[in-house]
């Protein structure tokens, strides 16, 4: 059964697009060149990803899919909805907790941008990991005890 909710109204693959605007925003720090080829690396890498997954999301899926792949864009993002939703509940903390490393990343590399210090650049990210790494065994933790 598909289920469209969330960014997956606007866009089929939101990872591959946040993954696309982080090169991006890291190509910023780069040379003209490798702002090009960082970013046409990655275009690269999703779409071959993303047309593996779409073929397998069709196989299994069959006419299901080939409606919302009619109705909703692969990697960029419609500015309104095109499906309607399906009445699921978004789960922002377990989403926040579960994509946490990244606000570090984004953290160490805003400081390094800032300071151009680059040990302080590892600091942050190292720190970010290891909270990221405890959190995740908590939390694991947490549910292994509730069922």
């Amino acid at each position: 059964m598909l289920v469209a909710d969330g960014p997956y109204r606007l866009v089929r693959n939101p990872l591959y697009f946040a993954n696309v605007l982080m090169v991006i925003g890291m190509g910023a720090m780069m040379s003209r060149t490798g702002f090009v080829v960082a970013v046409v690396a990655m275009l690269v890498f999703s779409y071959r990803l993303i047309l593996r997954e779409e073929a397998g999301l069709q196989a299994s899926l069959g006419k299901q899919y080939e409606g919302y792949s009619k109705a909703v864009p692969r990697l960029w993002p419609s500015l309104w909805p095109r499906l309607a939703s399906a009445g699921g509940q978004a789960k922002w903390t377990e989403g926040f907790k579960a994509e946490s490393w990244y606000w570090g990343f984004a953290a160490a590399l805003l400081t390094f941008a800032i300071t151009l210090k680059l040990r302080l650049f590892f600091a942050i990210l190292a720190g970010s990991l290891v909270l990221f790494w405890v959190s995740s065994g908590v939390f694991q933790k947490k549910s292994n005890s509730q069922a």
